[in-house]
């Protein structure tokens, strides 16, 4: 896997012949390999509820940990890092591989790093919008022989899932799946382009904090933090004033997110993300919600409720929809048009489990559209940006393309009325 002239990880085929004698395909895409359904009905067998929008499951809940100081260097609630940091103490793994930030003279900011003790789990906390890959990361622990856990997106899990099914030491030693609720993924270009309207030319980039709690606060209205190189203190601005920042536009969007039907981690163990829900978000320290999957981490959980790390309530199949109904919505209904779109023009697409579908109102078809042509044109005005030297051309048009966004929205509901 390299960064290509994009930012996005791709893979680099050296032998295209090597591909056609495997038993199975790895690829989260592959419709060779088992579906996210396949996955969880052998993985997780005994668990009691099925949701088509979230998958198998044995329970929901909202939480956060009772730490401040552990939830406050989180993104969220904390729940992610401390269930693997309870999972290294309670012996079940001996490594976790997760995201770290690196030095920048790495070749990117963010890479894949084996975490081998509590410390260095909490170091690798956070949420990084940025594309990487796990590779060199897995055969480095999978060669050691430790028990780990990985987290990643819901389409790495699924990969590392079907690379289990042909790899047994993988198999074995793979001992938790924890996967991040996720929109979609960015190019390392989100982070250039954020920094550089905070004034850090995407050479000059230390550091970045892509959700920095804001106190006070709304939790949905984070900051976003920058340390150039040659100065020791960061730069803070709240993400609302930044373009490009809306989720639902797609800026710097992947294109293989536009044919992804997994939200919420299926074939994970547990699956966590922000509690977009009024109960929570008006908490400025961020609230996890997650479902649970494995008998494993629901035993953690509840023997950590009862004694105070962690505190949670129970939640619905609903609650969980609702908290991203925006992601879902745009996983199926949106996903499903997509497909008719790529039918309707012959061209191929991945098998998915949305039906293609055009059966949605004209404000929903031609939101899709313009959010299709805001994921091409945002890869092609930061290049325009980066040639003439200034992200001015970058952040006029991502501006245009979200108050355009902001209309049919106003519109639509106004028609709803």
């Amino acid at each position: 896997m390299e960064r290509n002239a994009d930012g996005m990880m791709a893979p680099v085929i050296t032998d295209p012949g090597a591909l056609a004698q495997m038993p199975g395909q790895v690829c989260p895409f592959s419709a060779e390999a088992p579906d996210e359904d396949a996955h969880a009905n052998a993985l997780f067998p005994d668990a009691p509820h099925q949701d088509i929008r979230i998958g198998r499951f044995r329970s929901a809940w909202a939480g956060h940990v009772a730490d401040p100081a552990f939830r406050a260097n989180s993104s969220s609630g904390g729940i992610t890092s401390w269930i693997l940091a309870e999972a290294m103490r309670l012996g079940h793994i001996e490594a976790v591989v997760h995201v770290h930030a690196t030095p920048p003279e790495t070749g990117g900011l963010f890479r894949y790093a084996i975490s081998r003790s509590v410390d260095e789990i909490e170091k690798g906390a956070k949420t990084r919008y940025y594309s990487v890959s796990f590779d060199q990361a897995l055969r480095e622990v999978v060669a050691s022989g430790l028990r780990f856990a990985l987290v990643g997106v819901p389409c790495y899990i699924k990969a590392a899932r079907n690379i289990a099914l042909q790899d047994p030491a993988l198999k074995q030693q793979m001992r938790l799946a924890v996967s991040l609720v996720c929109g979609h993924m960015k190019a390392a270009g989100f982070g250039e382009s954020l920094a550089w309207q905070a004034g850090v030319r995407p050479d000059d980039i230390a550091a970045e904090d892509f959700r920095r709690k804001l106190p006070g606060r709304h939790a949905t209205k984070y900051g976003f933090a920058v340390k150039p190189r040659d100065r020791d203190t960061e730069i803070v601005k709240p993400m609302s004033e930044m373009a490009g920042r809306s989720w639902d536009g797609g800026f710097l969007r992947a294109k293989a997110c536009d044919y992804c039907d997994d939200v919420l981690g299926e074939t994970a163990d547990v699956a966590l993300g922000d509690a977009w829900l009024p109960q929570y978000a008006n908490d400025d320290q961020g609230t996890n919600v997650f479902v649970v999957r494995s008998a494993l981490v629901e035993q953690m959980i509840a023997d950590g409720a009862a004694r105070g790390a962690v505190q949670v309530d129970p939640l619905t199949a609903d609650d969980i929809a609702k908290s991203q109904a925006g992601g879902l919505r745009d996983r199926r209904e949106g996903l499903a048009y997509r497909l008719w779109l790529d039918d309707a023009a012959g061209v191929w697409h991945p098998r998915k489990r949305v039906t293609p579908s055009n059966d949605l109102s004209a404000f929903r078809r031609l939101t899709y559209r313009i959010r299709r042509v805001v994921r091409r044109r945002s890869f092609a005005s930061l290049r325009l940006s980066k040639r003439l030297g200034t992200i001015a051309p970058y952040r006029i048009e991502m501006e245009a393309w979200h108050k355009f966004l902001r209309l049919i929205s106003a519109a639509e509901k106004k028609l709803k009325r």
